[in-house]
Protein backbone atom coordinates (compact mmCIF):
# COMPACT_ATOMS: atom_id res chain seq x y z
CA UNK A 1 0.00 0.00 0.00
CA UNK A 2 2.59 2.56 0.98
CA UNK A 3 5.39 1.60 -1.32
CA UNK A 4 3.48 2.97 -4.18
CA UNK A 5 2.09 5.90 -2.93
CA UNK A 6 4.79 9.83 -3.19
CA UNK A 7 6.45 10.68 -0.14
CA UNK A 8 4.51 13.81 -0.01
CA UNK A 9 1.54 11.21 0.50
CA UNK A 10 3.33 8.93 3.01
CA UNK A 11 3.90 12.32 4.72
CA UNK A 12 0.42 13.76 5.25
CA UNK A 13 -1.15 10.18 6.19
CA UNK A 14 1.33 10.00 8.74
CA UNK A 15 1.16 13.80 10.12
CA UNK A 16 -2.79 13.10 9.74
CA UNK A 17 -2.37 9.88 11.80
CA UNK A 18 -0.44 11.45 14.70
CA UNK A 19 -2.76 14.24 14.91
CA UNK A 20 -5.44 12.10 14.60
CA UNK A 21 -3.74 10.08 18.30
CA UNK A 22 -2.88 13.39 19.81
CA UNK A 23 -6.53 14.80 19.70
CA UNK A 24 -7.70 11.71 21.05
CA UNK A 25 -5.62 11.66 24.01
CA UNK A 26 -6.46 15.03 24.74
CA UNK A 27 -10.12 14.26 24.39
CA UNK A 28 -9.41 11.18 26.86
CA UNK A 29 -7.29 13.41 29.42
CA UNK A 30 -10.40 16.10 29.35
CA UNK A 31 -12.88 13.74 30.08
CA UNK A 32 -10.69 12.14 33.11
CA UNK A 33 -10.37 15.57 34.41
CA UNK A 34 -14.25 16.41 34.33
CA UNK A 35 -14.78 13.26 36.00
CA UNK A 36 -12.14 13.98 38.48
CA UNK A 37 -14.33 17.28 39.12
CA UNK A 38 -17.45 15.80 38.99
CA UNK A 39 -16.14 13.23 42.02
CA UNK A 40 -14.64 16.43 43.95
CA UNK A 41 -17.62 18.40 44.16
CA UNK A 42 -19.73 15.15 44.94
CA UNK A 43 -17.29 14.61 47.73
CA UNK A 44 -17.67 18.39 48.89
CA UNK A 45 -21.31 18.51 48.95
CA UNK A 46 -21.56 15.04 50.71
CA UNK A 47 -20.74 16.23 54.31
CA UNK A 48 -21.21 12.97 55.96
CA UNK A 49 -19.32 11.05 53.05
CA UNK A 50 -21.65 8.23 52.98
CA UNK A 51 -21.61 8.33 49.41
CA UNK A 52 -25.38 9.11 48.83
CA UNK A 53 -26.68 13.01 48.64
CA UNK A 54 -29.21 13.74 50.77
CA UNK A 55 -32.16 16.69 49.97
CA UNK A 56 -30.27 19.18 53.12
CA UNK A 57 -26.37 18.23 51.06
CA UNK A 58 -28.29 18.71 47.73
CA UNK A 59 -29.63 22.37 49.33
CA UNK A 60 -25.68 23.75 48.68
CA UNK A 61 -25.82 22.94 45.30
CA UNK A 62 -28.97 25.27 43.67
CA UNK A 63 -28.96 23.64 40.47
CA UNK A 64 -28.98 20.13 41.63
CA UNK A 65 -31.74 21.29 44.29
CA UNK A 66 -33.79 22.86 41.87
CA UNK A 67 -33.57 19.70 39.89
CA UNK A 68 -34.23 16.93 42.68
CA UNK A 69 -36.63 14.44 41.30
CA UNK A 70 -34.93 14.86 37.90
CA UNK A 71 -31.48 13.88 39.30
CA UNK A 72 -33.29 11.40 41.53
CA UNK A 73 -33.65 8.87 38.80
CA UNK A 74 -34.36 5.71 41.43
CA UNK A 75 -36.43 7.61 43.49
CA UNK A 76 -34.56 6.71 46.70
CA UNK A 77 -34.68 10.12 47.85
CA UNK A 78 -31.01 10.14 48.01
CA UNK A 79 -28.82 11.24 45.09
CA UNK A 80 -26.07 8.61 44.03
CA UNK A 81 -22.28 9.37 42.68
CA UNK A 82 -23.76 7.68 39.26
CA UNK A 83 -26.94 10.55 39.40
CA UNK A 84 -24.64 13.00 40.64
CA UNK A 85 -22.22 12.45 37.19
CA UNK A 86 -25.22 12.18 34.85
CA UNK A 87 -26.53 15.32 36.10
CA UNK A 88 -23.29 16.76 36.03
CA UNK A 89 -22.77 15.64 32.08
CA UNK A 90 -26.28 16.78 31.34
CA UNK A 91 -25.36 20.45 32.41
CA UNK A 92 -22.09 20.23 30.70
CA UNK A 93 -24.19 19.58 27.43
CA UNK A 94 -26.39 22.73 28.10
CA UNK A 95 -29.65 20.72 29.23
CA UNK A 96 -31.94 21.06 31.47
CA UNK A 97 -33.17 18.55 34.25
CA UNK A 98 -36.37 19.13 34.35
CA UNK A 99 -37.01 18.13 38.12
CA UNK A 100 -38.76 19.62 40.93
CA UNK A 101 -37.41 21.46 43.58
CA UNK A 102 -37.02 19.35 46.91
CA UNK A 103 -36.73 21.38 50.03
CA UNK A 104 -33.98 21.06 52.49
CA UNK A 105 -35.14 18.94 55.54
Amino acid sequence: MYHNQPMEEKMKTTTLAKILGFSLATLFSAATIAAEMDAVQFESLDQNQDGQLTAEEAARDTALNENWTAVDKDGSGTIDKAEFSAFESMLKEGGEAGGEKKPAE
